[in-house]
């Protein structure tokens, strides 16, 4: 029977890319079909590289078959969030390696005329593997593309803290939507950084485009304003809704050392800085 696995994994790997084939026309067929050349021919190497791996799984080391199968697996799954393969397509192909796979299984044993114990221990080795990739595949896809969720909420949240200069010396921090716990943090960090570089002693902080904000947020953001403080940046408080006003009174947070106004149209005229701008 050994032997016969031997020349059967042969055999798929004489075959792999006619194999690799068929599963990329039945993709095809399906609908699944990258425009782009390059994600194309990725694919299609994709899918020798798996063929040839379930060759040499039918008379190789089980442990080591078992590796190659899962590294493939997290390796495709980055793949395929880079060419933005959604993960329901990428799982459904699993099928159609299984089917390319046992109907050529299927040929060869009529053909060579191998034992049924052969048939059995063949599917018995590739099933199991062929689980592994899926569950592989999953994680890393997931994995991968929470990570470049992540990469692309820090920057559009660094985007939505910009300190824009007026004069040498003054800017603008212009806060829009809601401001969680983290958010909050994430001003710190810019804001601090940014005027040290840009040589801010003023900054109006513009709060009209903040709808709510609560307590533990308050708290945070008036860390910010008694920061720039010790850094010998004097801050102008803009936009401040009542339940603002209300949620700052609440906590004992005193205004001294900076100053309110209702708009910042109404604190740049006060400070005669409309004209510079």
């Amino acid at each position: 029977m050994d032997k016969e696995l031997k020349e059967l994994g042969r055999f798929i790997i004489q075959h792999k890319e006619e194999l690799a084939a068929i599963v990329t026309k039945n993709r095809i067929q399906n609908g699944i079909n990258p425009s782009d050349d390059g994600q194309k021919q990725l694919l299609i190497d994709w899918r020798i590289e798996l063929f040839q791996y379930l060759g040499e799984a039918l008379f190789s080391d089980l442990a080591q078959s078992e590796k190659k199968f899962l590294d493939w697996g997290k390796k495709s799954g980055e793949v395929a969030v880079k060419i933005q393969l959604s993960l329901d397509t990428a799982l459904d192909t699993t099928r159609y390696y299984r089917s390319t796979i046992l109907d050529f299984i299927s040929t060869e044993v009529a053909k060579h005329g191998y034992t049924g114990q052969t048939v059995m221990k063949a599917v018995q080795i590739i099933d199991p593997l062929l689980d592994k990739v899926v569950y592989s595949f999953s994680v890393a896809y997931v994995d991968y593309n929470n990570h470049l969720l992540g990469l692309a909420r820090e920057a559009l949240e660094e985007l939505s803290v910009p300190v824009v200069r007026l004069t040498d010396s003054v800017g603008i921090l212009p806060l829009v939507g809601s401001i969680d716990t983290h958010r909050s943090k994430l001003i710190m960090e810019i804001v601090l950084n940014e005027c040290v570089e840009m040589k801010i002693d003023h900054l109006f902080i513009d709060l009209s485009g903040v709808p709510v904000i609560d307590t533990m947020v308050a708290h945070n953001l008036f860390q910010v304003i008694t920061s720039l403080k010790l850094l010998g940046v004097a801050v102008t408080l803009t936009g401040m809704r009542p339940e603002l006003a209300q949620t700052v009174v609440s906590l004992g947070i005193s205004f001294e050392g900076f100053s309110i106004a209702g708009s910042l149209h109404q604190a740049l005229q006060q400070k005669k800085l409309l004209q510079n701008v």
